[in-house]
């Protein structure tokens, strides 16, 4: 097991991703879903993106990209992160800071996410663990889609019946 601390609030996960964003210096990972990435939104982590990426830095993502998100997603392009979608997504969370300090879930309940939702994740800064992190990352990266083509397939679709 990985030496970390437990964490089991959105909003210190939201805190421990920033503080993450910031120290890095050349490559930042994420596999989220979207609800978390709206409420990254909200607390400022796009501002430290787009610091982060200013300076040169590396910012990959993958998510569960569906219709209502289109223009989220297309931020995050905007913004220069390389986003993929990726179908068979099942509510797993991480981040992972120049390959040696990381945030990850075994599992959220993406349909009831909320700020207030109870969860546990594991902040750790044990490189071996990273590696971990980054293989799992790196395998559903290449089977993933990028986030333009998801669009234009959402886009073709049109909106989901409600």
């Amino acid at each position: 097991m990985a030496d970390g601390t437990t964490i089991t609030s959105v909003i210190d996960i939201l805190a421990i991703c920033s503080n993450i964003i910031e120290s890095a210096e050349d490559e930042v990972v994420y596999l989220s879903p979207l609800s978390l990435l709206v409420f990254a939104s909200q607390f400022s982590l796009t501002e430290r993106t787009k610091v982060f990426i200013r300076k040169g830095g590396l910012m990959r993502g993958i998510a569960d990209i569906s219709y209502p998100y289109i223009e989220k997603i297309r931020d995050f392009l905007d913004n220069g992160v390389d986003v993929r979608h990726f179908h068979q997504y099942l509510g797993i969370f991480m981040l992972v800071g120049d390959r040696r300090e990381s945030i990850s879930s075994m599992s959220i309940d993406v349909k009831s996410l909320s700020i207030d939702t109870p969860l546990v994740a594991l902040w750790s800064n044990d490189p071996t663990y990273a590696e971990y992190l980054m293989s799992t990352f790196e395998t559903a990266w290449e089977q993933a889609v990028p986030a333009a083509q998801r669009i234009e397939e959402l886009l073709k679709e049109g909106p989901p019946d409600i």
